[in-house]
């Protein structure tokens, strides 16, 4: 494959504009990891028993049961309304996180990352830089 000028120039011109984009996301991602793990998120149940915090992991970082919930003897019902109320507080924070994320991945990246959809994640990579010709 032959490279012309016209080609070389645009090339540069290419390189110049993603190492000023690199630059200006390195510059403003200070403090994003700080502001990443300060999310935290706090979840009630529906019948207001259950109070459960999480943080920008989606993990528990508090759960709060209510003396309320010994009136009612279904440890199944209990179990479900425990996990509804963290998967709740979950899906909140990892909105929040995508929110701060959001200037430097794109709401699709992001979510197959969270998920651990790699595959996805390379296959936009390698329609936004066709890196080899096939």
């Amino acid at each position: 494959m032959r490279v012309d000028d016209e080609m070389l120039a645009a090339m540069r011109a290419r390189a110049r504009d993603l190492t000023g984009q690199l630059q200006r996301i390195t510059d403003s991602m200070d403090g994003l990891q700080e502001r990443i793990g300060q999310v935290s998120v706090t979840a009630v149940s529906r019948d207001g028993l259950v109070r459960a915090t999480v943080g920008s992991d989606g993990k528990p970082r508090d759960l709060h049961l209510d003396p309320r919930i010994y009136h009612d003897a279904d440890a199944a019902a209990l179990a479900r309304t425990i996990l509804d109320t963290i998967e709740v507080a979950a899906a909140e924070a990892r909105e929040r996180v995508k929110e701060i994320c959001q200037p430097y991945v794109d709401g699709d990246s992001f979510d197959s990352y969270a998920s651990g959809d790699l595959t996805q994640v390379m296959e936009r990579m390698r329609q936004r830089l066709p890196l080899t010709e096939e």
